[in-house]
């Protein structure tokens, strides 16, 4: 049988994380390690978190710029090798066919999932670098990227997201992310006190070295950048970094002067924005899955915005356009729908998720 590109075999994986199956990974890990890892070189830095996992993995992987070091991250906005940062730039699609070519000849390639699969990719295109910068999916201990034991564990903010799939409370998300911690762990700064005895408990019983990093409330780029900065200067890596290093897209990213992308598409993604914007009025583009707490999101944004414009966004987790327009008129927001067309003299925010992001960056570019 013809062996299906890259693309396409990732296609027939379905969504990103289902059907969930926490035995499955280490399984199929176990024999990928006896295949194709005979030595595995790179020190492993795992981030872990709700917020702010992306740009704190790529502050920490753009201060290591002077090694050769491996960023995965999700998801990607466009291409599938968005998701592979190597040294300034992502893995060729022709290196991620090579490799996949490879990992077909294995039954466990048709059994991995479609972010488990990303993360073998991931594995081996860093096997003979000198760091990985690991960013976990949804989850923690049960986690795919998880599999990795012998690493450093940087935990950024952790909130309430995805709570279908981590469990309904803080303490639940915190126990499951906190879990996946190795014996030198960071954690960020925090909106939720209970994370702290968490991590402090789960950091005990692991005997794993803990540094909690000062909870200054700021810009929350800055707390990732800060965050990232405690990593390197553990690895004895001086560093220049600022805010205006970050080539990571979509995140509080000034697209154009008066046109703001984040996916930030939670509660505390929201709040970092109003504190963010809190003298601005801006006009919300905007859409959300149906399972966010949509109602406390635009809540949470109100007090900055002057109008919503509802994108389209063809995916079927978004929530039904009359659900989301009455919860516009529950909070007696002004809505229109989102046509494309830009007023220059006022200030957008696009947000709600990647989807959101990227539906409005190809509007952009048809109008190229």
């Amino acid at each position: 049988m013809r062996q299906k590109k890259l693309n396409d075999f990732l296609k027939l994986k379905g969504q990103e994380y289902a059907p969930f199956d926490p035995e499955r990974m280490p399984r199929i890990f176990k024999q990928f390690k006896k295949d194709f890892l005979s030595s595995f070189k790179p020190k492993v830095i795992h981030i872990v978190g709700t917020n702010g996992k992306g740009s704190t993995g790529r502050f920490i992987a753009l201060g290591l710029r002077e090694f050769k070091v491996l960023h995965f991250t999700s998801p990607h906005l466009f291409l599938f090798n968005e998701r592979f940062y190597c040294n300034g730039e992502y893995v060729s699609f022709a290196k991620l066919e090579q490799i996949h070519t490879l990992l077909m000849q294995k039954d466990y390639a048709q059994e991995a999932s479609y972010f488990e699969y990303a993360t073998l990719l991931a594995l081996y295109l860093a096997k003979d670098m000198d760091y990985l910068v690991l960013e976990a999916g949804l989850g923690g201990e049960f986690d795919s990227t998880n599999v990795l034991k012998d690493k450093i564990s940087v935990f950024t903010q952790i909130g309430l997201d995805h709570m279908e799939i981590l469990g309904e409370s803080i303490e639940k998300i915190a126990t499951t992310k906190l879990n996946s911690m190795g014996a030198v762990a960071f954690l960020g700064v925090q909106n939720h006190q209970e994370v702290f005895s968490i991590a402090k408990r789960i950091a005990s019983q692991k005997n794993a070295q803990l540094f909690i990093a000062p909870q200054e409330k700021q810009f929350f780029l800055q707390e990732n950048l800060m965050l990232a900065k405690m990593v390197l200067d553990f690895l004895g890596i001086s560093s220049s970094l600022s805010l205006q290093s970050l080539d990571l897209p979509a995140r509080m990213q000034y697209y154009k002067p008066n046109i703001i992308l984040d996916v930030g598409h939670n509660e505390d993604g929201a709040r970092a924005l109003l504190q963010a914007l809190k003298k601005e009025k801006i006009i919300l583009v905007y859409n959300a899955y149906a399972q966010k707490d949509i109602l406390k999101i635009l809540e949470i944004l109100k007090p900055i915005v002057k109008r919503v414009e509802i994108i389209e966004v063809h995916h079927p987790r978004m929530i039904h356009k009359e659900q989301l327009e009455a919860i516009l008129k529950t909070l007696d927001l002004p809505y229109t729908n989102f046509v494309g067309k830009l007023d220059c003299n006022e200030l957008y925010l696009v947000f709600g998720s990647f989807s959101v992001v990227k539906e409005f960056l190809s509007g952009e570019n048809n109008e190229k």
